[in-house]
């Protein structure tokens, strides 16, 4: 089942752009609109489902009546933020490269989008598609999207540079001129995916700063300086979903499954067809959080119990010791034999 995700440091950096244009407690009420909260962002890695951003854009939209704040954000995104990811693409030797090295890697950023290319007899068209996403304020993040994929050209052709023309799927005509004045450009609407449009002639533009990586990194050496393994597999989503939103709850099969934007039903179907069940990763995220909670803090046992959801201290002992095979306190204990 294919899942459109987003990297946490996009959603974070996003989150602090909002925080830059509107007041915080306004960001704060989307992010709870859209499942989160700053807690889970902190100091996570990986991934979160990408209706997770337009639910928050949106929510902030709203509030403060921008219909394109998608776009205001998107240009003043900052491409560094995707860390060796940035370095990958823009380490390229020229830029018809860097445009194929962010196609080849753009799981690591976005699993389950693609980067996709269409040629003309003049131009290159580079588009993302994110397939199936349908929630309510994706058209903010169709809006973002041509203003982070230009940044790779401005690095090659300069800031002045603009695409010749950007392609959007749905624009109200009220809309259209203030989108080309936020674009500089012409604005063609009712196509398929956002997309800008790069002469021909100017993919061969030589990199101006970042010197070539002597050896080009492998998808698999990129993820290592990433710290994150991208994944497909419907399971090993719902448990890293699960490992952000457990810090300040444990999240409800209903809400992992509107978070995905599918229904509890579709979900448990596509989890037995990977022969497990959402019961089954979420007592194993339980697990590792109270393992994580025990070794590393002296938070109370009854704490960590309440934390994670049982009402009763017992019963999580219990748990705890049947799938671990030793108590919470032997646990603990056993920690200095490490």
């Amino acid at each position: 089942m294919r899942q459109n995700m987003v990297n946490l440091v996009e959603l974070t950096h996003v989150v602090d752009l909002l925080d830059r244009r509107v007041p915080r407690r306004i960001v704060d009420k989307g992010l709870a609109e859209a499942g989160l909260d700053r807690a889970m962002l902190e100091g996570s890695k990986g991934f979160f489902p990408y209706a997770a951003e337009a639910i928050l854009v949106e929510f902030v939209a709203r509030a403060v009546g921008d219909r394109h704040l998608g776009a205001r954000v998107g240009r003043e995104f900052d491409y560094m933020t995707y860390g060796a990811y940035s370095g990958y693409v823009l380490s390229a030797p020229d830029l018809g490269t860097a445009l194929d090295r962010g196609r080849r890697a753009m799981l690591f950023i976005h699993p389950g989008s693609e980067i996709v290319l269409r040629q003309s007899d003049t131009h290159l068209i580079v588009g993302r598609d994110s397939a199936g996403l349908s929630v309510i304020g994706h058209r903010h993040l169709d809006e973002g999207a041509p203003f982070v994929i230009s940044q790779v050209a401005y690095h090659f052709l300069g800031v002045e540079w603009r695409p010749d023309w950007v392609e959007l799927p749905s624009v109200l005509d009220s809309d259209l001129k203030d989108l080309e004045e936020l674009t500089g450009t012409t604005v063609r609407t009712d196509c398929e995916i956002p997309s800008i449009a790069i002469r021909l002639s100017d993919l061969a533009a030589p990199n101006p700063g970042a010197p070539e990586l002597h050896k080009p990194l492998s998808l698999a050496e990129l993820g290592v300086l990433m710290e994150i393994s991208p994944t497909q597999k419907l399971a090993k989503i719902i448990a890293q979903l699960l490992e952000v939103t457990i810090k300040k709850k444990v999240t409800d099969e209903k809400t992992v499954a509107r978070l995905l934007a599918i229904s509890p039903r579709t979900m448990q179907r596509a989890l037995k067809a990977e022969g497990t069940s959402f019961r089954d990763i979420r007592s194993a995220a339980i697990e590792k959080k109270a393992q994580s909670l025990l070794v590393e803090t002296e938070t109370p046992i009854a704490d960590i119990a309440k934390a994670l959801g049982y009402s009763d201290v017992r019963a999580f002992r219990r748990a705890f010791k049947k799938s671990s095979g030793r108590s919470p306190s032997e646990f603990r204990s056993g920690r200095s034999l490490k």
